[in-house]
C-alpha cells in the first residue's frame, strides 16, 4: 500500500505553490517579451510608432519605417502602469536633405527605465523637397434643385489656393474642386465644402496640402428658369383699319416651371378694343401671364396702333 505524500496534503504548501506558478505565468505574458534578471526584469514593447525631429524647412518625409520594438529593463514596480503611449521612437533629421537616408533610431522612456535595445536600430527615410503652385478653384454641383429651379449664382471664397507637396505630386494635380449637392436646398444655401486636388483622370492626388485651408465657403442661390419671349398685342375689333402695331418693349422676360416655359411662344396683352377708333393711339396695356408664369421685371407694355388714313 502506497504512502501518501504529506506535502501534497498540506493546504498552505499548495497555496504557496499556486502563487509561485501564477507569478511565473505573469512574467511570461507581461509585455511582448519578458525576462527576469535578478531584481530587474526586461520587457520588449513592439509597434512603437516611428516619428522624426528637426526636419528642414520646405522638406517632407515621404517614406519611413512605421514602427520599432523597444526592449526596456527596470525593477518590476517601475513597469506598473506603463503603456506603449509612454514610449517614443524617433529619428533626428537635422542636416538631412532631399533623397533617401539610413538614420539611427533613437528612443525615449520615462525615468527609471533603461532602454536596452531598439529593433531595428536604423530606419530608411525618403525625404523630398516641397514645391508650391497657385491654382484656381472650380465648383461642381450635383443633383437638381427642387421644384424645377435652376442655379442663378455661385459665389465662393477663396477663388484661388496653393497646392503644396513634392514636385512629382504637385505636377500630377490637374485641378482643385469642391462639390455641392443641390437636391434639398431652398432659395439660398450657405455652407462649407471640402477642397480636393484631382489628377487628369479625376482621381484624388494623395500627399498634397491645400493652402491656406482645405475648405471653401460657398453661397448658392437658385431660382425658377427664365426665358425671353415676344409680346403679342391682343386687338379686338376690325383689324382691317389697322396699318401698323408697335409694342415697346417687344419682348418680356418671364420665369416659371421649365416644362411650361418650353411650350410658351408668346405673352399676350390684355384686349385692346378698336371699336370707335378712327385715329392712331398709344396705350399702356398690362400683360396676361399664364398660371405659374410671372414676369422678371415689367408687367405692362406700351402699344402704339397706327390706323389707316381715310381717303
Amino acid at each position: 500500500m502506497r504512502k501518501k505524500n504529506r506535502l501534497l496534503e498540506n493546504k498552505n504548501f499548495l497555496r504557496i505553490l499556486a502563487l509561485f506558478l501564477a507569478v511565473i505565468l505573469w512574467l511570461f505574458v507581461a509585455g511582448d517579451r519578458q525576462e527576469v534578471l535578478g531584481s530587474e526584469i526586461r520587457i520588449a514593447y513592439s509597434g512603437i510608432p516611428l516619428t522624426w525631429r528637426n526636419l528642414g524647412e520646405d522638406l517632407e518625409v515621404m517614406e519611413i519605417d512605421e514602427s520599432v520594438t523597444l526592449s526596456l529593463q527596470a525593477p518590476q514596480q517601475v513597469f506598473d502602469g506603463l503603456t506603449p503611449a509612454d514610449l517614443e521612437a524617433y529619428v533626428d533629421l537635422e542636416g538631412k536633405g532631399e533623397g533617401r537616408h539610413e538614420v539611427r533610431v533613437k528612443a525615449f522612456a520615462p525615468p527609471g527605465l533603461n532602454i536596452v535595445s531598439i529593433e531595428p536600430s536604423t530606419a530608411s527615410v525618403q525625404i523630398e523637397e516641397m514645391v508650391v503652385r497657385q491654382m484656381s478653384v472650380e465648383g461642381i454641383t450635383s443633383g437638381d434643385p427642387p421644384d424645377g429651379k435652376v442655379v442663378s449664382s455661385i459665389d465662393f471664397q477663396p477663388e484661388e489656393v496653393f497646392v503644396r507637396g513634392s514636385q512629382q505630386k504637385v505636377e500630377e494635380v490637374e485641378k482643385v474642386i469642391f462639390e455641392v449637392f443641390l437636391e434639398n436646398m431652398q432659395d439660398e444655401l450657405i455652407t462649407t465644402s471640402q477642397l480636393t486636388a484631382l489628377d487628369r483622370r479625376g482621381s484624388p492626388v494623395e500627399n498634397i496640402n491645400i493652402l491656406p485651408g482645405s475648405e471653401v465657403r460657398v453661397q448658392i442661390e437658385i431660382m425658377l428658369p427664365q426665358k425671353v419671349v415676344p409680346v403679342q398685342a391682343e386687338l379686338v375689333g376690325n383689324r382691317e383699319l389697322v396699318d401698323e402695331i408697335m409694342v415697346e418693349p417687344s419682348t418680356v422676360e418671364i420665369q416659371g416651371p421649365r416644362s411650361m416655359l418650353e411650350d410658351l411662344e408668346f405673352i399676350y396683352t390684355e384686349e385692346i378694343s378698336l371699336e370707335g377708333q378712327e385715329e392712331s393711339f398709344t396705350k399702356d396695356v398690362p400683360l396676361i401671364f399664364p398660371e405659374d408664369i410671372s414676369p422678371v421685371r415689367q408687367e405692362e407694355v406700351r402699344v402704339r396702333v397706327q390706323m389707316q388714313e381715310n381717303g
